[in-house]
Protein backbone atom coordinates (compact mmCIF):
# COMPACT_ATOMS: atom_id res chain seq x y z
CA UNK A 1 0.00 0.00 0.00
CA UNK A 2 3.07 2.09 -0.40
CA UNK A 3 1.68 4.32 -3.00
CA UNK A 4 -0.89 6.20 -1.47
CA UNK A 5 -0.29 5.51 2.40
CA UNK A 6 1.34 8.95 2.56
CA UNK A 7 -1.84 10.93 1.48
CA UNK A 8 -4.08 9.33 3.44
CA UNK A 9 -4.75 11.27 6.64
CA UNK A 10 -2.80 11.94 9.30
CA UNK A 11 -2.58 8.71 11.15
CA UNK A 12 -1.59 7.26 7.53
CA UNK A 13 0.81 9.73 6.61
CA UNK A 14 4.26 7.55 7.25
CA UNK A 15 6.78 8.60 5.57
CA UNK A 16 8.04 11.29 7.84
CA UNK A 17 6.16 8.86 10.57
CA UNK A 18 8.68 6.34 9.79
CA UNK A 19 12.00 8.13 10.38
CA UNK A 20 10.15 9.22 13.70
CA UNK A 21 9.66 5.66 14.57
CA UNK A 22 13.07 4.20 13.68
CA UNK A 23 14.84 6.51 16.01
CA UNK A 24 12.66 5.69 18.59
CA UNK A 25 13.44 2.61 18.32
CA UNK A 26 17.04 2.86 18.13
CA UNK A 27 17.02 4.66 21.06
CA UNK A 28 14.58 1.99 23.21
CA UNK A 29 15.39 -1.23 21.85
CA UNK A 30 18.90 -0.83 20.36
CA UNK A 31 21.09 -0.63 23.36
CA UNK A 32 20.89 -3.43 25.06
CA UNK A 33 21.18 -5.54 21.30
CA UNK A 34 24.29 -6.80 22.36
CA UNK A 35 23.54 -9.56 24.49
CA UNK A 36 21.19 -10.58 22.13
CA UNK A 37 23.74 -11.20 19.18
CA UNK A 38 24.71 -14.44 18.19
CA UNK A 39 28.27 -16.09 16.94
CA UNK A 40 28.45 -15.80 13.22
CA UNK A 41 31.29 -17.22 11.07
CA UNK A 42 32.96 -13.50 10.01
CA UNK A 43 35.17 -14.07 6.70
CA UNK A 44 38.88 -14.87 7.17
CA UNK A 45 39.56 -12.73 3.56
CA UNK A 46 37.65 -11.20 0.83
CA UNK A 47 37.03 -7.56 -1.02
CA UNK A 48 36.54 -5.13 1.29
CA UNK A 49 34.11 -2.33 -0.19
CA UNK A 50 36.12 1.31 -0.22
CA UNK A 51 33.11 3.25 1.00
CA UNK A 52 30.82 1.01 0.22
CA UNK A 53 30.50 0.19 -4.27
CA UNK A 54 32.15 3.62 -4.72
CA UNK A 55 32.58 3.46 -8.34
CA UNK A 56 29.25 3.03 -9.18
CA UNK A 57 27.25 4.39 -6.49
CA UNK A 58 28.17 7.27 -4.68
CA UNK A 59 30.05 6.91 -1.97
CA UNK A 60 29.48 6.40 2.19
CA UNK A 61 25.92 6.22 1.08
CA UNK A 62 23.26 3.54 2.25
CA UNK A 63 22.49 2.67 -1.35
CA UNK A 64 26.78 2.06 -1.69
CA UNK A 65 26.35 0.11 1.20
CA UNK A 66 23.92 -2.43 -0.24
CA UNK A 67 25.27 -2.27 -3.31
CA UNK A 68 28.54 -3.91 -1.92
CA UNK A 69 26.13 -6.47 0.46
CA UNK A 70 24.33 -7.38 -2.86
CA UNK A 71 27.88 -8.01 -4.62
CA UNK A 72 28.73 -9.91 -2.11
CA UNK A 73 31.49 -7.89 -0.38
CA UNK A 74 33.27 -9.64 2.72
CA UNK A 75 34.16 -6.03 4.41
CA UNK A 76 32.86 -2.59 4.31
CA UNK A 77 34.84 0.73 4.62
CA UNK A 78 33.18 3.79 5.38
CA UNK A 79 34.49 7.16 7.03
CA UNK A 80 32.99 8.78 10.77
CA UNK A 81 32.61 12.05 12.09
CA UNK A 82 31.43 14.71 14.12
CA UNK A 83 29.50 17.63 13.20
CA UNK A 84 28.90 20.59 14.64
CA UNK A 85 26.47 19.51 17.61
CA UNK A 86 28.33 16.66 18.08
CA UNK A 87 26.60 13.85 15.90
CA UNK A 88 28.43 11.06 14.11
CA UNK A 89 27.75 11.26 10.11
CA UNK A 90 29.23 9.20 7.72
CA UNK A 91 31.96 11.56 5.69
CA UNK A 92 35.54 11.13 4.37
CA UNK A 93 36.56 15.18 3.88
CA UNK A 94 37.01 17.71 5.80
CA UNK A 95 34.56 19.54 3.75
CA UNK A 96 31.06 18.42 2.10
CA UNK A 97 32.11 20.46 -0.92
CA UNK A 98 33.14 18.00 -3.03
CA UNK A 99 30.16 14.67 -2.28
CA UNK A 100 27.03 16.76 -1.95
CA UNK A 101 25.37 20.29 -2.57
CA UNK A 102 26.63 21.58 0.62
CA UNK A 103 30.09 23.52 1.20
CA UNK A 104 32.51 24.16 4.82
CA UNK A 105 33.86 21.72 6.83
CA UNK A 106 31.68 19.38 8.16
CA UNK A 107 32.69 20.62 11.67
CA UNK A 108 30.88 23.94 11.46
CA UNK A 109 27.48 21.80 9.97
CA UNK A 110 24.68 20.94 12.40
CA UNK A 111 23.51 17.12 11.91
CA UNK A 112 20.00 18.96 10.86
CA UNK A 113 22.26 21.14 8.23
CA UNK A 114 23.79 17.90 7.28
CA UNK A 115 20.69 15.97 6.45
CA UNK A 116 19.04 18.49 4.12
CA UNK A 117 22.31 18.04 1.63
CA UNK A 118 22.33 15.54 -1.78
CA UNK A 119 24.87 13.19 -1.16
CA UNK A 120 23.96 11.41 -4.48
CA UNK A 121 23.83 14.09 -7.08
CA UNK A 122 27.15 13.78 -7.56
CA UNK A 123 27.99 10.93 -8.93
CA UNK A 124 25.22 10.84 -10.78
CA UNK A 125 21.38 12.21 -11.64
CA UNK A 126 20.03 8.31 -10.39
CA UNK A 127 21.05 9.16 -6.79
CA UNK A 128 19.83 12.60 -6.60
CA UNK A 129 18.26 12.77 -2.86
CA UNK A 130 20.55 10.29 -1.22
CA UNK A 131 21.28 11.75 2.12
CA UNK A 132 24.55 11.80 4.51
CA UNK A 133 24.08 8.55 6.56
CA UNK A 134 24.71 8.78 10.27
CA UNK A 135 26.68 6.22 11.55
CA UNK A 136 23.01 4.88 13.56
CA UNK A 137 21.30 4.17 9.98
CA UNK A 138 24.28 2.45 8.55
CA UNK A 139 24.86 0.12 11.45
CA UNK A 140 21.21 -0.67 11.40
CA UNK A 141 21.13 -1.96 7.86
CA UNK A 142 24.42 -4.07 7.99
CA UNK A 143 24.39 -7.44 8.08
CA UNK A 144 25.72 -9.91 11.29
CA UNK A 145 28.59 -11.28 9.05
CA UNK A 146 30.12 -8.10 7.38
CA UNK A 147 32.98 -7.29 8.40
CA UNK A 148 32.59 -3.15 9.44
CA UNK A 149 36.03 -0.91 8.77
CA UNK A 150 35.20 2.08 10.77
CA UNK A 151 37.56 4.67 9.43
CA UNK A 152 37.78 7.65 12.30
CA UNK A 153 38.32 10.63 10.89
CA UNK A 154 39.19 12.37 14.05
CA UNK A 155 40.53 11.71 17.82
CA UNK A 156 39.57 10.71 21.32
CA UNK A 157 36.07 12.70 21.22
CA UNK A 158 35.04 11.00 18.05
CA UNK A 159 36.65 7.36 19.27
CA UNK A 160 34.50 7.64 22.65
CA UNK A 161 31.24 7.71 21.03
CA UNK A 162 31.82 5.73 18.14
CA UNK A 163 32.46 3.20 20.42
CA UNK A 164 29.45 3.38 22.28
CA UNK A 165 27.55 2.88 19.17
CA UNK A 166 29.13 0.04 18.19
CA UNK A 167 28.25 -1.83 21.74
CA UNK A 168 24.83 -0.10 21.41
CA UNK A 169 24.42 -1.68 18.35
CA UNK A 170 25.83 -4.89 19.16
CA UNK A 171 28.73 -4.98 16.84
CA UNK A 172 31.73 -5.21 18.52
CA UNK A 173 31.98 -9.05 17.05
CA UNK A 174 32.53 -7.14 13.49
CA UNK A 175 32.97 -3.78 13.75
CA UNK A 176 37.02 -2.09 14.20
CA UNK A 177 38.53 0.79 14.24
CA UNK A 178 40.70 2.22 11.64
CA UNK A 179 42.53 4.87 14.08
CA UNK A 180 45.58 6.55 15.60
CA UNK A 181 46.91 5.26 19.04
CA UNK A 182 45.50 8.39 21.07
CA UNK A 183 41.69 7.21 19.36
CA UNK A 184 42.46 3.66 20.13
CA UNK A 185 43.55 4.04 23.97
CA UNK A 186 39.89 6.58 24.08
CA UNK A 187 37.93 3.73 22.89
CA UNK A 188 39.28 0.92 24.69
CA UNK A 189 38.99 3.12 27.83
CA UNK A 190 35.23 2.78 26.59
CA UNK A 191 34.94 -0.73 25.86
CA UNK A 192 38.26 -2.50 26.50
CA UNK A 193 36.95 -5.42 23.62
CA UNK A 194 36.80 -2.96 20.99
CA UNK A 195 39.07 -3.93 17.82
CA UNK A 196 41.45 -1.42 16.39
CA UNK A 197 42.99 -1.89 12.93
CA UNK A 198 46.08 0.75 13.71
CA UNK A 199 46.52 3.17 11.42
CA UNK A 200 49.40 5.28 13.40
CA UNK A 201 52.60 6.10 11.22
CA UNK A 202 50.40 3.97 8.47
CA UNK A 203 53.22 2.00 6.29
CA UNK A 204 54.32 -0.99 4.36
CA UNK A 205 57.60 -1.98 6.23
CA UNK A 206 58.31 -4.18 9.01
CA UNK A 207 58.59 -1.17 11.40
CA UNK A 208 54.77 -0.42 10.55
CA UNK A 209 53.81 -4.72 11.57
CA UNK A 210 56.39 -4.85 14.43
CA UNK A 211 54.55 -1.20 15.81
CA UNK A 212 50.66 -2.75 15.20
CA UNK A 213 52.04 -6.17 17.01
CA UNK A 214 53.20 -4.20 19.71
CA UNK A 215 50.12 -2.13 20.37
CA UNK A 216 48.20 -4.80 20.57
CA UNK A 217 45.86 -4.80 18.05
CA UNK A 218 43.89 -7.00 15.47
CA UNK A 219 43.93 -5.40 12.37
CA UNK A 220 46.52 -3.59 10.01
CA UNK A 221 46.12 -1.55 7.15
CA UNK A 222 48.98 -1.81 4.92
CA UNK A 223 49.51 1.25 2.84
CA UNK A 224 51.60 1.79 -0.59
CA UNK A 225 53.89 -0.42 -2.92
CA UNK A 226 52.49 -2.95 -5.83
CA UNK A 227 52.64 -5.79 -3.38
CA UNK A 228 53.62 -6.66 0.62
CA UNK A 229 56.15 -8.90 1.65
CA UNK A 230 55.00 -12.14 2.64
CA UNK A 231 57.27 -12.99 5.44
CA UNK A 232 55.19 -9.71 7.27
CA UNK A 233 52.41 -11.23 6.39
CA UNK A 234 53.55 -14.61 7.73
CA UNK A 235 54.61 -12.72 10.58
CA UNK A 236 50.91 -10.60 11.15
CA UNK A 237 49.21 -14.27 10.99
CA UNK A 238 51.43 -15.98 13.38
CA UNK A 239 50.61 -13.04 15.93
CA UNK A 240 46.69 -13.68 14.84
CA UNK A 241 46.37 -9.53 12.97
CA UNK A 242 43.95 -9.75 10.48
CA UNK A 243 45.53 -7.90 7.28
CA UNK A 244 43.97 -5.09 5.26
CA UNK A 245 45.62 -3.34 2.17
CA UNK A 246 44.79 0.17 0.83
CA UNK A 247 44.07 0.77 -1.82
CA UNK A 248 44.13 -1.33 -5.16
CA UNK A 249 41.61 -1.28 -8.30
CA UNK A 250 43.74 -3.33 -10.85
CA UNK A 251 42.87 -7.27 -11.18
CA UNK A 252 47.03 -7.88 -11.13
CA UNK A 253 47.49 -5.89 -8.27
CA UNK A 254 45.05 -7.43 -6.47
CA UNK A 255 45.85 -11.06 -7.45
CA UNK A 256 49.46 -10.26 -6.28
CA UNK A 257 48.13 -8.99 -2.89
CA UNK A 258 46.16 -11.80 -2.18
CA UNK A 259 49.19 -14.42 -2.84
CA UNK A 260 51.47 -12.50 -0.72
CA UNK A 261 48.92 -12.78 2.25
CA UNK A 262 46.67 -9.74 2.46
CA UNK A 263 43.49 -10.92 3.52
CA UNK A 264 41.64 -8.04 2.70
CA UNK A 265 42.58 -5.29 -0.46
CA UNK A 266 40.40 -2.16 -0.10
CA UNK A 267 38.90 -1.38 -3.59
CA UNK A 268 36.37 1.07 -5.17
CA UNK A 269 36.01 -1.25 -7.93
CA UNK A 270 34.16 -3.88 -6.20
CA UNK A 271 32.21 -5.84 -8.32
CA UNK A 272 35.48 -6.08 -11.05
CA UNK A 273 37.57 -7.05 -7.86
CA UNK A 274 34.79 -9.48 -6.51
CA UNK A 275 35.40 -11.63 -9.33
CA UNK A 276 39.49 -11.52 -8.46
CA UNK A 277 38.32 -13.00 -5.33
CA UNK A 278 35.98 -15.66 -6.93
CA UNK A 279 39.50 -16.54 -8.67
CA UNK A 280 40.98 -17.24 -5.50
CA UNK A 281 38.36 -19.54 -4.60
CA UNK A 282 37.31 -17.28 -1.71
CA UNK A 283 33.04 -17.97 -1.51
CA UNK A 284 30.96 -14.40 -1.86
CA UNK A 285 29.31 -13.55 1.73
CA UNK A 286 26.04 -14.57 1.95
CA UNK A 287 24.49 -11.72 4.20
CA UNK A 288 22.87 -13.01 7.96
CA UNK A 289 20.53 -10.86 9.40
CA UNK A 290 19.27 -10.59 13.21
CA UNK A 291 16.43 -8.70 14.16
CA UNK A 292 17.67 -6.25 17.03
CA UNK A 293 14.37 -6.19 18.63
CA UNK A 294 13.75 -6.90 22.59
CA UNK A 295 10.05 -8.40 23.69
CA UNK A 296 9.18 -10.46 26.22
CA UNK A 297 10.01 -14.44 25.13
CA UNK A 298 10.48 -13.46 21.58
CA UNK A 299 13.18 -15.28 19.96
CA UNK A 300 15.53 -14.04 16.87
CA UNK A 301 16.91 -16.64 14.93
CA UNK A 302 18.86 -15.51 11.68
CA UNK A 303 17.42 -14.93 8.03
CA UNK A 304 20.35 -15.54 5.08
CA UNK A 305 19.48 -13.13 2.09
CA UNK A 306 20.25 -15.91 -0.44
CA UNK A 307 19.81 -13.69 -4.03
CA UNK A 308 17.87 -10.65 -5.51
CA UNK A 309 16.51 -11.35 -8.52
CA UNK A 310 15.47 -8.40 -11.21
CA UNK A 311 12.08 -8.92 -12.33
CA UNK A 312 12.51 -8.56 -16.26
CA UNK A 313 8.59 -7.85 -16.55
CA UNK A 314 6.55 -7.09 -14.29
CA UNK A 315 6.53 -6.01 -10.41
CA UNK A 316 6.22 -7.06 -6.89
CA UNK A 317 5.29 -3.65 -5.31
CA UNK A 318 2.54 -5.17 -3.05
CA UNK A 319 2.37 -8.94 -2.53
CA UNK A 320 3.45 -12.19 -3.57
CA UNK A 321 1.56 -15.71 -3.73
CA UNK A 322 3.48 -18.88 -4.83
CA UNK A 323 2.44 -22.34 -6.01
CA UNK A 324 4.45 -25.52 -7.18
CA UNK A 325 3.66 -24.51 -10.56
CA UNK A 326 3.08 -20.23 -10.97
CA UNK A 327 4.55 -17.71 -9.08
CA UNK A 328 1.96 -14.70 -8.96
CA UNK A 329 3.03 -11.04 -7.38
CA UNK A 330 0.28 -8.12 -7.50
CA UNK A 331 1.08 -4.14 -7.33
CA UNK A 332 -1.72 -1.71 -6.68
CA UNK A 333 -3.45 -2.59 -9.99
CA UNK A 334 -2.20 -5.48 -11.50
CA UNK A 335 -1.92 -9.39 -10.63
CA UNK A 336 1.21 -10.95 -12.79
CA UNK A 337 1.57 -14.87 -13.31
CA UNK A 338 4.99 -16.00 -13.78
CA UNK A 339 6.41 -19.48 -14.18
CA UNK A 340 8.89 -21.00 -11.20
CA UNK A 341 11.76 -19.03 -12.69
CA UNK A 342 9.95 -15.64 -12.58
CA UNK A 343 9.61 -15.75 -16.40
CA UNK A 344 5.91 -13.59 -16.80
CA UNK A 345 3.75 -15.48 -17.89
CA UNK A 346 0.31 -13.48 -18.28
CA UNK A 347 -0.87 -10.46 -16.33
CA UNK A 348 -4.45 -8.86 -15.60
CA UNK A 349 -5.50 -5.56 -14.21
CA UNK A 350 -8.54 -6.30 -11.73
CA UNK A 351 -10.81 -3.69 -11.63
CA UNK A 352 -13.97 -3.71 -9.41
CA UNK A 353 -16.66 -0.79 -8.93
CA UNK A 354 -16.00 1.32 -5.37
CA UNK A 355 -12.41 0.60 -5.08
CA UNK A 356 -8.92 1.25 -6.98
CA UNK A 357 -5.82 -0.15 -5.17
CA UNK A 358 -4.64 -4.09 -4.48
CA UNK A 359 -2.88 -5.10 -1.27
CA UNK A 360 -1.04 -8.10 -0.57
CA UNK A 361 -2.24 -11.42 -2.48
CA UNK A 362 -2.71 -15.16 -1.54
CA UNK A 363 -3.18 -17.99 -3.39
CA UNK A 364 -5.51 -21.46 -2.42
CA UNK A 365 -6.63 -24.63 -4.58
CA UNK A 366 -6.71 -22.75 -7.36
CA UNK A 367 -7.75 -19.17 -6.50
CA UNK A 368 -5.92 -15.55 -5.79
CA UNK A 369 -7.48 -14.20 -3.25
CA UNK A 370 -6.96 -9.70 -2.61
CA UNK A 371 -8.31 -7.48 -0.70
CA UNK A 372 -8.95 -3.74 -2.67
CA UNK A 373 -10.10 -0.28 -1.07
CA UNK A 374 -10.90 3.27 -2.25
CA UNK A 375 -7.61 5.21 -1.65
CA UNK A 376 -6.80 8.91 -2.39
CA UNK A 377 -6.38 9.83 -6.30
CA UNK A 378 -4.62 13.09 -7.49
CA UNK A 379 -3.10 13.24 -3.84
CA UNK A 380 -6.53 13.87 -2.35
CA UNK A 381 -8.40 11.53 0.07
CA UNK A 382 -12.12 11.19 1.13
CA UNK A 383 -12.83 8.95 3.82
CA UNK A 384 -16.48 9.09 2.91
CA UNK A 385 -15.32 6.91 -0.14
CA UNK A 386 -13.98 4.32 2.13
CA UNK A 387 -14.39 0.68 1.08
CA UNK A 388 -12.93 -2.17 1.66
CA UNK A 389 -13.77 -5.84 -0.87
CA UNK A 390 -12.49 -9.18 -0.85
CA UNK A 391 -11.96 -10.51 -4.43
CA UNK A 392 -11.77 -14.20 -5.40
CA UNK A 393 -9.86 -14.54 -8.54
CA UNK A 394 -9.16 -17.68 -11.09
CA UNK A 395 -5.48 -18.15 -10.88
CA UNK A 396 -5.39 -19.75 -14.39
CA UNK A 397 -6.94 -17.14 -16.34
CA UNK A 398 -7.38 -14.23 -13.36
CA UNK A 399 -10.89 -13.46 -13.84
CA UNK A 400 -12.63 -12.42 -10.75
CA UNK A 401 -15.43 -15.31 -10.21
CA UNK A 402 -16.77 -13.67 -6.46
CA UNK A 403 -16.11 -10.56 -4.50
CA UNK A 404 -17.21 -9.12 -1.19
CA UNK A 405 -17.65 -6.17 0.32
CA UNK A 406 -17.16 -5.79 4.22
CA UNK A 407 -16.55 -1.66 4.60
CA UNK A 408 -18.97 -2.27 7.51
CA UNK A 409 -15.90 -4.32 9.39
CA UNK A 410 -12.84 -2.84 7.36
CA UNK A 411 -11.85 0.29 6.26
CA UNK A 412 -8.48 0.27 5.05
CA UNK A 413 -7.56 -3.75 3.74
CA UNK A 414 -4.33 -5.06 2.51
CA UNK A 415 -3.37 -8.52 3.31
CA UNK A 416 -5.69 -11.21 2.71
CA UNK A 417 -4.88 -14.91 3.72
CA UNK A 418 -7.29 -17.64 2.99
CA UNK A 419 -6.21 -21.11 4.97
CA UNK A 420 -8.36 -23.71 3.27
CA UNK A 421 -11.25 -23.18 6.26
CA UNK A 422 -10.69 -19.04 7.35
CA UNK A 423 -10.23 -15.99 5.57
CA UNK A 424 -7.93 -13.77 7.54
CA UNK A 425 -7.68 -10.20 6.21
CA UNK A 426 -5.48 -7.08 7.61
CA UNK A 427 -6.90 -3.98 8.45
CA UNK A 428 -4.43 -0.81 8.66
CA UNK A 429 -6.79 1.49 10.72
CA UNK A 430 -7.22 -1.03 13.69
CA UNK A 431 -4.24 -2.82 13.61
CA UNK A 432 -5.80 -6.04 13.54
CA UNK A 433 -6.26 -9.57 11.62
CA UNK A 434 -10.12 -10.35 11.50
CA UNK A 435 -11.15 -13.38 10.53
CA UNK A 436 -14.57 -14.73 8.59
CA UNK A 437 -15.75 -18.02 7.89
CA UNK A 438 -17.18 -18.16 4.04
CA UNK A 439 -19.87 -20.46 3.66
CA UNK A 440 -20.62 -20.49 0.03
CA UNK A 441 -21.23 -17.00 -1.60
CA UNK A 442 -22.03 -15.64 2.44
CA UNK A 443 -19.00 -14.53 4.41
CA UNK A 444 -19.09 -14.15 8.32
CA UNK A 445 -16.79 -12.38 10.82
CA UNK A 446 -16.02 -14.45 13.31
CA UNK A 447 -13.44 -12.20 15.59
CA UNK A 448 -9.70 -9.97 15.35
CA UNK A 449 -6.58 -11.41 16.04
CA UNK A 450 -4.84 -8.10 18.20
CA UNK A 451 -1.18 -8.05 17.79
CA UNK A 452 0.68 -5.17 19.77
CA UNK A 453 0.30 -1.96 18.48
CA UNK A 454 3.94 -0.97 18.03
CA UNK A 455 4.28 -3.07 15.12
CA UNK A 456 1.98 -1.12 13.71
CA UNK A 457 0.03 -2.97 10.23
CA UNK A 458 0.42 -6.17 8.81
CA UNK A 459 2.17 -5.76 4.66
CA UNK A 460 1.41 -9.74 4.45
CA UNK A 461 -0.08 -12.46 5.69
CA UNK A 462 0.06 -16.25 6.04
CA UNK A 463 -1.43 -19.19 8.48
CA UNK A 464 0.46 -22.30 8.74
CA UNK A 465 -1.01 -25.05 10.96
CA UNK A 466 -1.26 -23.95 14.39
CA UNK A 467 1.15 -20.98 13.71
CA UNK A 468 0.26 -17.06 12.03
CA UNK A 469 3.14 -15.06 10.21
CA UNK A 470 2.73 -11.49 9.40
CA UNK A 471 5.28 -8.67 8.21
CA UNK A 472 5.34 -5.47 9.48
CA UNK A 473 6.80 -2.01 8.74
CA UNK A 474 6.29 1.59 9.50
CA UNK A 475 6.42 0.86 13.06
CA UNK A 476 8.96 0.58 15.99
CA UNK A 477 8.80 -3.37 15.42
CA UNK A 478 9.89 -4.17 11.54
CA UNK A 479 10.03 -7.52 10.34
CA UNK A 480 8.79 -11.45 10.00
CA UNK A 481 6.66 -12.49 13.39
CA UNK A 482 5.72 -15.98 14.25
CA UNK A 483 2.51 -16.08 16.96
CA UNK A 484 1.03 -18.87 18.12
CA UNK A 485 -3.11 -19.23 17.02
CA UNK A 486 -5.07 -19.49 20.17
CA UNK A 487 -8.01 -21.87 19.97
CA UNK A 488 -10.72 -18.74 20.02
CA UNK A 489 -9.96 -15.42 19.48
CA UNK A 490 -10.65 -12.57 21.63
CA UNK A 491 -9.73 -9.01 22.56
CA UNK A 492 -7.01 -10.61 24.07
CA UNK A 493 -3.21 -8.96 22.98
CA UNK A 494 -1.41 -12.06 21.09
CA UNK A 495 2.69 -11.45 21.34
CA UNK A 496 5.16 -12.74 19.29
CA UNK A 497 7.41 -15.80 19.84
CA UNK A 498 9.85 -15.32 17.05
CA UNK A 499 10.89 -12.36 14.79
CA UNK A 500 13.17 -12.90 11.53
CA UNK A 501 15.06 -9.47 9.99
CA UNK A 502 14.10 -8.88 6.74
CA UNK A 503 15.90 -6.15 4.92
CA UNK A 504 14.59 -3.41 2.80
CA UNK A 505 16.68 -3.99 -0.36
CA UNK A 506 15.17 -1.59 -2.79
CA UNK A 507 11.82 -0.44 -0.81
CA UNK A 508 9.91 -0.92 2.83
CA UNK A 509 8.89 -4.02 3.78
CA UNK A 510 5.72 -5.69 1.63
CA UNK A 511 4.10 -9.41 1.31
CA UNK A 512 6.00 -12.34 1.36
CA UNK A 513 5.17 -16.32 0.97
CA UNK A 514 6.97 -19.36 1.77
CA UNK A 515 8.23 -21.46 -1.24
CA UNK A 516 6.95 -24.71 -2.06
CA UNK A 517 9.49 -27.51 -1.39
CA UNK A 518 12.24 -24.93 -0.04
CA UNK A 519 11.37 -25.43 3.87
CA UNK A 520 11.94 -22.51 5.69
CA UNK A 521 12.47 -20.62 2.67
CA UNK A 522 10.55 -17.41 1.35
CA UNK A 523 10.63 -15.04 -1.32
CA UNK A 524 9.62 -11.41 -0.86
CA UNK A 525 8.14 -8.40 -2.46
CA UNK A 526 10.89 -5.50 -3.32
CA UNK A 527 9.24 -3.85 -6.68
CA UNK A 528 11.33 -4.65 -9.63
CA UNK A 529 12.91 -7.21 -7.30
CA UNK A 530 12.04 -10.58 -5.37
CA UNK A 531 14.40 -11.68 -2.49
CA UNK A 532 14.85 -14.78 -1.31
CA UNK A 533 15.54 -15.84 1.78
CA UNK A 534 16.11 -18.76 4.59
CA UNK A 535 14.62 -18.25 8.03
CA UNK A 536 16.63 -20.15 10.33
CA UNK A 537 14.70 -21.97 12.95
CA UNK A 538 11.79 -22.21 10.96
CA UNK A 539 9.65 -25.43 11.67
CA UNK A 540 11.79 -26.08 14.61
Amino acid sequence: MNTLLRSAGPRLTLQPLRCTLALLMLASLVEHAGAQTAKVTMPARGICAHRGASDTHPENTLVAFREAIRLGAHMIEFDVALTKDGQLVLMHDRTVDRTTNGKGPIAALTLAEVAKLDAGAFKASQFAGQRVPTLDAALQMMPENIWLNVHLKGRAELAAKVTRRIVAHGRLHQAFLACGAAAATAARSIEPRIKICNMERQANSRTYVNETIKAGAQFIQLLGGETVDPADTTLLKQRKVRINYCCANEAAKVERLFNAGVEFPLVDRCSDMLRVSDGQQIPRLKPVYRSRLKFPKLATPASILLEQRHLTGGSAQQGLALTAKHYFTSTSHTIYRYDRNWKLLNQKAIKIEGVNHMGAIHHHDGFVWAGLLHGPVGNKYDPKLDRSKIAKIRAGDLEIVKTWDITKDVTWIDPVCFDGRHLWVGDLRDLGLHRYRIDGDRIQREGVFRYPPAMHFSQGLRIVGRKLYTIHTFGSMDGLFEFDLPETLSDKLQNPTRVWEITETRMHLEGFDFIPGKPGQIWHAQGTYVDRYQLRELGK
